[in-house]
C-alpha cells in the first residue's frame, strides 16, 4: 500500500500531528520564515534590475536576473498556498481539541 505505514501507530502518529495545534504552529512558523526570506530575495533581485535599467547592461544578464525574480514569486505564492492551508488545519484543530 503505497503512501501508508505498515505499523498503525506510524499512521495514528501522523494523524495526530496533522491535527496537534502546536505542531501547526511550528509548520506555520517555518513557513512564515521561509517565506519572508524569499520575500526579501525577489525584493533585492528587482532592485538590481532596476539599478541596471539606465546603464548599458548585458541583456541576458537582465533576463536571467528576471527568471530568477519570477522563480522566487513563483515560490512565493506556493508557500503562501502552503500557509492558507496550514491556517485552515490549525483552525479546524484548535476547534476539535476545544470541542
Amino acid at each position: 500500500m503505497a503512501g501508508h505505514s505498515e505499523n498503525p501507530r506510524d499512521d495514528n502518529a501522523q494523524h495526530d500531528r496533522f491535527r496537534d495545534p502546536d505542531a501547526i504552529r511550528e509548520e506555520l512558523r517555518v513557513v512564515d520564515e521561509d517565506l519572508a526570506r524569499l520575500r526579501e530575495t525577489a525584493k533585492e533581485l528587482r532592485a538590481r534590475i532596476g539599478d541596471r535599467a539606465d546603464a548599458p547592461t548585458d541583456m541576458t544578464e537582465i533576463g536571467a536576473l528576471i527568471n530568477m525574480a519570477d522563480e522566487q514569486d513563483g515560490f512565493i505564492a506556493t508557500l503562501e498556498a502552503r500557509r492558507e492551508a496550514l491556517l485552515r488545519r490549525l483552525r479546524e484543530a484548535t476547534e476539535h481539541h476545544t470541542g
